[in-house]
């Protein structure tokens, strides 16, 4: 496959008749390089068989089709392709430039004379957030308007991983002003962006604060030029303050259609002074002080950064602006001494002045939707910081209430996803008193009037304790509430809930006699018994955060009616039981660390799941939704999912590690609480939280694991490529015949002692090797899926969810597809969450963006 694009291309170049390649899809999943097999077969004759089209010249196919066979190439062969004719040229070009990356990268730069105040790692210059290969695709870019003009998709994110969102995130502030500033760079920008003419689709996560402020100026400002108008905005982990937005009265974004605002502050610049960092917030900076960060892969990495304003009794220096800038300049002088040309191209092109008039807006964020209204047909505010400091309460925080009450006071004619998504930190949560369908402790119910303005909806996600007050609302309220859920039930195809997650895990059913917590089971029920019933047309539903386990059964009932899809649940604990035993006194007995688990775990009722699991999952006839709360000895959950949407499930996800299921070590509780998954005929993707046994030899080896998942990420590892088990396709290599031994013995080594044996060694290699782990999984899973399911072409997707690291505690997924008798047909991972080609395939597969 290597020299495919080299063939066909030098095929074209010497004027030959090229046969139309065949397509050979070994693949299930087109996404996933390395499960396609892309050839042309020059064995058959030169004959294009398309209908009546006849024999025909590369040269003279329709660009449609040229795309198509284009887009299956990898970008090596898309490369050769680009260097063989003219023609090509322009064709391979636009799949090479249409998704374009600015991240920078760390460096080590030649010492020099200046004095170090700084840490250093090496010997030089520790740069951290260096910027040259974000100038040099700058500087393509700027130089040559026909390459920019391929590009649709333009991201810009620093290189470290993303904060930690439980500890990092409510501290961070991500206006660190030293960090791309050289006004060099920010000018060879805007010359690039002036030849970005198609772009549409803008992506800045964890982003430069300089750089936001440039990229969202420059392809907001309505003076650019273009050819098509930007139509997806994605904003995550970066800072809007400062960013000269405003436009004017006359100003509009129309044609945006697509926004995603996440993990950020909403930033209200009405505030004196705005965005003021008080101790302990900090900002990452361009030297400062190292600091050690979560990394997501079960440790951490150094990076530097700047804190906040300290009070008097602190004893930690806090460095000036001034001084970081002076560093960070000459950083930059350094990097432009190396690239010479980029400096005179810089210096030879002027700007042109705009004569538009711009300002900073007080609200950045309802700033952009306000002017992108007309043609917006997704919002998205996925955890969004309403507050600063988490110690001030929702109700105490005008800021907050002001800037929700703008939100909700804007109309979107053609909104179709309205999502509000805030179970993870205490910044995050809405204002006390505010409600989707009630007025709640304000005078006038302003989102029942946003949802009365938004008739076609088909998403829809909000907090699931913030549908309806606890506190019944005049008759006039409630007559226009059921009139905007009995219409959304008509119309939603996916709908997302959540509640504030609790760290002690989810319990079978909520008894709190606390007045906080009694309030909030009121409002959690009267979702369930007066929204979900109504509910007729979903697709999908979600339930994330700390919801009992009773109240995710009854809107599991609840939602009878819906041709469900997809089933979401997840929480601290397994959501499907709890396998561990009363206490996790079951997983203690297996697990020799003595490790300190959770003292909370609440046990199953064996014996009455046990009588379910010979029993087929059926509704009664005729069933009518009544809920009915508590726990009381019955079937698991899953049995409950089966009985009303097993014919129509084709993706469930179970996500809790609290009591998951043990791998290769199943408590005697964990198999009838997996037997209903034998009844999900159509079941194409299960994903499910698993336990990791890592303890031995009087240590816990999580480290050991993951750097050895890590190691095998080599430029010739197959760790992350999907790899199909010998044996498992008809094209697959045979075994090798087993050696015939010799007849000559070998002469003895001589005598010497013998290594000592090393048990853990093995183990690592045999249990938790991806491709050990493969099998294990398959082991423990397949047994409960169902026989039809497993025999459908590429059989079932099981992605297994691990919780690794000592210090960190992270998320490691495995997915393997099994296929008929348990059989492994293709396996990848693990996978952290940040890892690159996962972090990319989920950042393109965003449903409702």
């Amino acid at each position: 496959m290597g020299d495919l694009g080299r063939n066909l291309g030098m095929s074209a170049w010497n004027g030959v008749d090229v046969a139309f390649p065949e397509f050979n899809y070994a693949a299930r999943d087109r996404s996933k390089i390395g499960l396609m097999n892309f050839t042309m077969d020059s064995s058959k004759e030169e004959k294009l068989s398309l209908g009546s089209v006849g024999l025909r010249r590369l040269e003279s196919l329709p660009d449609e089709l040229l795309q198509i066979i284009l887009e299956l190439l990898p970008r090596p062969d898309l490369r050769n392709l680009s260097l063989v004719s003219h023609w090509l040229y322009s064709h391979a070009v636009a799949f090479l430039w249409r998704n374009i990356n600015l991240v920078d990268c760390w460096t080590l730069h030649p010492r020099d004379s200046r004095c170090q105040i700084w840490g250093e790692r090496g010997c030089g210059d520790s740069d951290e957030h260096d910027d040259t290969p974000i100038i040099q695709r700058l500087l393509v870019l700027a130089k040559n308007p026909f390459l920019a003009s391929k590009v649709q998709k333009l991201t810009h994110r620093c290189h470290l991983p993303t904060p930690g969102i439980f500890n990092e995130l409510p501290k961070m502030c991500f206006n660190g002003r030293n960090l791309s500033q050289d006004t060099r760079t920010l000018k060879l920008l805007r010359l690039a962006i002036n030849n970005m003419v198609n772009v549409q689709t803008l992506r800045i996560i964890f982003g430069h604060w300089n750089l936001t402020k440039a990229l969202l100026e420059g392809f907001l400002d309505p003076t650019r030029p273009r050819r098509l108008p930007l139509r997806k905005l994605w904003l995550e982990s970066c800072s809007l303050d400062g960013a000269e937005i405003d436009f004017g009265g006359g100003f509009n974004l129309e044609g945006l259609e697509s926004v995603r605002f996440r993990r950020l502050r909403a930033e209200y610049l009405a505030e004196t002074p705005p965005i003021r960092m008080v101790f302990p917030e900090f900002e990452v900076s361009r030297g400062g002080h190292p600091i050690n960060m979560h990394n997501g892969a079960g440790g951490y990495y150094q990076t530097t950064i700047n804190f906040g304003e300290f009070n008097n009794r602190s004893l930690v220096r806090r460095y000036t602006d001034e001084e970081l800038s002076t560093l960070a300049q000459s950083y930059d002088d350094t990097i432009y001494r190396g690239l010479p040309e980029a400096d005179d191209f810089i210096n030879s092109h002027p700007l042109r002045e705009t004569q538009i008039s711009k300002k900073v807006p007080l609200l950045p964020l309802t700033h952009i939707l306000k002017c992108s209204a007309p043609t917006l047909t997704k919002l998205n505010l996925d955890w969004i910081l309403w507050r600063k400091d988490e110690r001030i309460a929702p109700s105490d925080n005008s800021n907050a209430m002001h800037m929700i009450r703008t939100l909700a006071q804007l109309r979107f004619p053609s909104l179709r996803a309205f999502q509000l998504r805030n179970a993870v930190v205490a910044p995050t949560r809405l204002p006390s008193g505010l409600y989707l369908l009630e007025p709640g402790d304000y005078s006038e119910p302003i989102f029942l009037q946003f949802m009365e303005a938004h008739p076609k909806l088909q998403c829809l996600a909000w907090p699931m304790d913030r549908f309806y007050s606890h506190r019944r609302p005049s008759a006039d309220i409630m007559i226009r509430a059921r009139d905007v859920v009995g219409h959304l039930g008509r119309t939603l195809l996916d709908l997302r809930v959540d509640s504030y997650y609790d760290s002690q895990g989810e319990t079978f059913t909520d008894n709190s006699h606390l007045l906080e917590h009694v309030e909030t089971r009121i409002r959690r029920r009267r979702f369930i018994s007066e929204f979900a019933p109504w509910m007729v047309k979903l697709e999908q539903i979600k339930m994330e955060g700390g919801i009992p386990r009773d109240e995710k059964r009854e809107t599991i009932r609840a939602l009878s009616a819906c041709p469900l899809k997809k089933l979401v649940l997840i929480g601290v604990s397994c959501p499907i039981g709890n396998t561990w035993g009363a206490d996790a006194d079951d997983l203690k007995k297996i697990d020799e660390g003595g490790h300190d688990y959770p003292g909370h775990l609440e046990e199953e009722f064996s014996e009455a799941i046990l009588a379910s699991a010979g029993t087929t999952p059926k509704t009664v006839e005729n069933f009518e939704f009544q809920p009915s709360y508590g726990w009381p000895p019955s079937a698991p959950i899953i049995h409950t999912i089966a009985a009303h949407h097993a014919s129509t499930i084709t993706e469930l996800k179970f996500c809790g590690y609290n009591g998951s299921p043990i791998l290769s070590n199943a408590t005697p509780i964990t198999a009838p609480l997996l037997y209903p998954l034998r009844y999900f005929h159509n079941l194409r993707q299960l994903v499910l939280s698993m336990w990791l046994l890592t303890y031995h030899d009087g240590d816990d080896r999580d480290d050991e694991i993951i750097a050895s998942w890590l190691d095998t990420r080599s430029p010739s590892s197959t760790a992350l490529v999907v790899v199909t088990p010998a044996g498992t396709s008809p094209d697959a290599t045979p075994s090798p015949p087993p050696p015939v031994a010799p007849t000559v013995a070998p002469p003895s080594p001589p005598l010497a002692t013998p290594p000592e044996f090393n048990r853990w060694a093995v183990m690592l290699r045999t249990q938790f090797a991806p491709s050990a782990l493969a099998y294990r999984v398959a082991a423990d899973i397949g047994p409960h899926l169902s026989s039809q399911a497993k025999s459908q072409k590429g059989g079932v997707r099981v992605r297994a969810s691990f919780c690794l690291g000592t210090a960190t505690g992270d998320i490691f997924d495995l997915d393997i597809r099994v296929g008929k008798g348990n059989q492994v047909l293709e396996f990848i991972g693990p996978r952290e969450e940040g890892e690159k080609g996962r972090w990319w395939d989920k950042l393109e597969g965003r449903r409702w963006f």
